[in-house]
């Protein structure tokens, strides 16, 4: 009687690691997918992070540079800049040359 107890007891266990190793696998897989998705997206965030510091940055200073340009005795100098530098003009005594790189 006991050899057939232990026989159905056996044989129970052998049904519940059945169930229980792939329910675990399972389980170990989704938890893992959930990891990898969150580090992804952390990831991803830390160079959007990044990327937005930068043009905080950017800003910043150009506002810096504006603010010292709006007053008055700057603004002569503020127009020069923007002749030179977006329009391509220069003095008249100024000689401007262009660097033209080698391919």
């Amino acid at each position: 009687m006991t050899s057939a107890l232990k026989l159905k007891q056996k044989s129970k266990n052998n049904k519940m690691t059945y169930i229980l190793v792939p329910v675990l696998i399972a389980l170990f897989m989704i938890v893992s997918f959930g990891i990898i998705t969150t580090q992804i997206e952390i990831h991803q965030k830390n160079a959007e992070l990044e990327r937005i510091n930068s043009e905080i940055t950017r800003i910043e200073n150009e506002n810096k540079l504006l603010s010292r340009y709006s007053k008055a005795e700057f603004r002569v100098e503020y127009i020069e800049s923007i002749a030179r530098d977006e329009l391509g003009y220069a003095l008249p005594e100024e000689r401007v040359y262009y660097i033209i790189p080698k391919d």
